[in-house]
C-alpha cells in the first residue's frame, strides 16, 4: 500500500501544466494565460485539500492531538469512560478568631473570606456552619471551598486572613495548614498519559487495570482517587488488596448505621438459600461483622464465609448440609465503607444496573478488596538557617510547605527518607542551611520505612522548625 505524501502548490500545478501541453497541440503556457491563470486557481484548491487530510491525518494520533481533537480522540478509544480531568477547587479549613471570651457568635455557612496573590483576592467560601462558643477566642476548624476552581486556591498555611463576609464581633481569620489540592485543567500531556496507560490496562485483571482503573474514581465534590496501590497475597492466590488514597491520608470513611440496627438479609427463607447479601457494602472489616440466623450468632469461618468485597454471606455445607430451612430469618451488624472506598470497589467488581459505566475490572475468581491505607502521621523537629537579606518567618513557611508536598506526595507503601526531606528543603530560595533534629520520634532520624498497606502524611503543625 502506498505512503500518503502530501503535495504542496507548485508540484501540482507543474503536473497540471505538464499534462494540458502533452495531451494538446500548446507548446508551452505563459503566466499571463488565461488557461495557467484557470489551472493556477485549481492547484490551490487540490494543495489545500492535501493540507487539510496531512493535518487530519496528524490529529488522528494522539501523539500529536492536542485540545479538543485529542478529546475527540479519546471518545473513540473508549466512550464516556475516559475524559479530561476538569479543575478542581481547593478546600482547606479556616479558623476565626475574636479578641474576648464572652458569648457566642455563629458563623453562617456560605461565609468569604479571601486571601490575596499578585492577580488580587482569592476567595473561600465556607461550606458549614460553626461558630465560636461562649468561653472560647477561636473557632473549630470551618471547611472552606475556593470559588475558583484550579490551582491558584493553592495557598501557604496563614495566607487566609481577609474576612470577606462581615460577622460582628469577629476580628480575624487564617488557615492552619497549606492549601495543596486545588487542581487544573487536566493537560494535554497528563490526558495524553492517562489515555495510553488505559488503553494498556484494557487486558482486565492485571495489575496495571486494576491501578489504572482506580484513578477513574471520582465522586461529585470532585475529591478523586490520586494513589492507588496492589498487593498480592502470597500464601492465599487469587486474593488481591486495592490500597486508594486521595492524598490527605482520608479515604477510611464508612457508615455505622448497620452496628446499631440489623440489616435483615433474608426475613423468611423458603428453604434451601445458601447465599444472602448485604444491604450495603462493601464491609468495613474490623471485627464489627456479627451474623445471626434465628437470632443464633453463627461463627464465621466455621457457620459461614464472607466475602467483604460484595457483601455476599455463603452458608457451609458443614454447619448447613441442605441450606437453610423455611422461615429462617437471617440478619447482621457490620459498618461499610462509603465514598472513594466504596465507588472504587463498583468499578473493580461492576454493576449489573449500569454495565455500561461499570463493566467491571478485575478477572472471574479473584477477590480484589479496595481498602485504605493506613496513615501513619509524621512528625520533623529540625533548625534552619537563612541568608542575609531574606525574612525568616517567610523563608519557613516555604519550607514547611516543601516538606508537606514531598511527604504528602508519597505513594502507599513509599518511605520517608530523610535525605529527600533535606534536599527539597535546602532548594527553598534563602535557605543558608537546614538540620533535622527528630523524625516521627526517632532522633537522630532515620528513615521511616513503610508497609505496603501503609501511607505517611503530616500536617503543617506537626512540622516545628527552630
Amino acid at each position: 500500500m502506498p505512503i500518503f505524501r502530501a503535495r504542496n502548490r507548485i508540484e501540482v500545478l507543474r503536473d497540471m501544466v505538464g499534462r494540458v501541453v502533452a495531451r494538446s497541440t500548446l507548446t508551452g503556457l505563459t503566466r499571463n494565460s488565461a488557461v495557467y491563470h484557470v489551472l493556477a486557481s485549481a492547484a490551490d484548491e487540490i494543495a489545500e485539500a492535501y493540507f487539510q487530510i496531512a493535518r487530519m491525518r496528524e490529529l488522528f494520533s494522539i501523539d500529536r492531538a492536542t485540545g479538543s481533537d485529542l478529546d475527540e480522540r479519546a471518545r473513540e478509544i473508549q466512550p464516556g469512560t475516559v475524559t479530561r480531568r476538569s479543575a478542581g477547587y481547593a478546600t482547606t479549613t479556616v479558623v476565626y478568631s475574636r479578641p474576648g471570651i464572652v458569648g457566642a457568635i455563629s458563623i453562617p455557612a456560605g461565609s468569604i473570606v479571601g486571601a490575596a496573590d499578585a492577580s488580587g483576592v482569592i476567595r473561600y467560601r465556607a461550606t458549614a456552619a460553626g461558630s465560636i462558643l461562649n468561653g472560647a477566642s477561636t473557632s473549630a476548624p470551618i471547611p472552606v471551598t475556593a470559588a475558583e476552581a484550579g490551582t491558584r486556591g493553592n495557598v501557604d498555611a496563614g495566607s487566609i486572613l481577609r474576612l470577606l463576609t462581615r460577622i460582628q464581633g469577629v476580628t480575624a481569620v487564617t488557615n492552619p495548614s497549606a492549601v495543596g489540592n486545588g487542581t487544573d485543567r487536566e493537560s494535554d500531556a497528563d490526558f495524553r498519559a492517562r489515555l495510553k496507560v488505559f488503553v494498556r490496562s484494557l487486558a482486565r485483571g492485571t495489575v496495571a487495570a486494576l491501578q489504572a482503573n482506580a484513578k477513574v474514581a471520582r465522586l461529585t465534590d470532585g475529591s478523586r482517587v490520586i494513589f492507588a496501590s496492589v498487593y498480592e497475597d502470597p500464601l492465599t492466590n487469587g486474593y488481591v488488596q486495592l490500597y486508594i488514597d486521595d492524598g490527605t491520608g482520608g479515604t477510611d470513611t464508612y457508615d455505622s448505621s448497620f452496628v446499631s440496627s440489623y440489616d435483615v438479609l433474608l426475613a423468611a427463607a423458603l428453604g434451601g438459600e445458601r447465599r444472602v447479601f448485604t444491604a450495603a457494602k462493601p464491609i468495613r472489616d474490623d471485627g464489627s461483622f456479627t451474623l445471626e440466623v434465628n437470632t443464633v450468632l453463627q461463627v464465621r469461618g466455621t457457620d459461614y464465609v464472607l466475602n467483604p468485597a460484595t457483601g455476599q454471606v455463603t452458608f457451609t455445607t458443614g454447619s448447613y448440609p441442605a441450606g437453610l430451612t423455611i422461615s429462617d430469618n437471617v440478619r447482621a451488624h457490620y459498618r461499610s465503607y462509603t465514598r472513594l472506598v466504596r465507588e472504587t470497589q463498583r468499578i473493580m467488581d461492576g454493576d449489573p444496573l449500569s454495565p455500561l459505566t461499570y463493566p467491571g475490572i478485575r478477572a472471574a475468581g479473584v477477590l480484589v478488596r479496595v481498602l485504605p491505607p493506613q496513615t501513619l502521621p509524621q512528625t520533623l523537629a529540625a533548625g534552619i538557617a537563612v541568608d542575609d537579606g531574606f525574612d525568616v518567618l517567610t523563608v519557613a513557611q516555604q519550607v514547611v510547605t516543601a516538606i508537606q508536598n514531598y511527604i504528602n506526595g508519597l505513594n502507599i507503601g513509599e518511605d520517608v527518607i530523610v535525605a529527600q526531606i533535606i534536599e527539597v528543603s535546602m532548594a527553598v530560595q534563602g535557605m543558608h542551611d537546614f538540620y533535622i533534629t527528630s523524625l516521627s520520634g526517632s532522633s537522630p532520624p532515620v528513615n521511616q520505612v513503610l508497609l505496603e498497606s501503609q501511607v505517611a502524611r503530616i500536617a503543617a503543625g506537626d512540622i516545628s522548625l527552630i
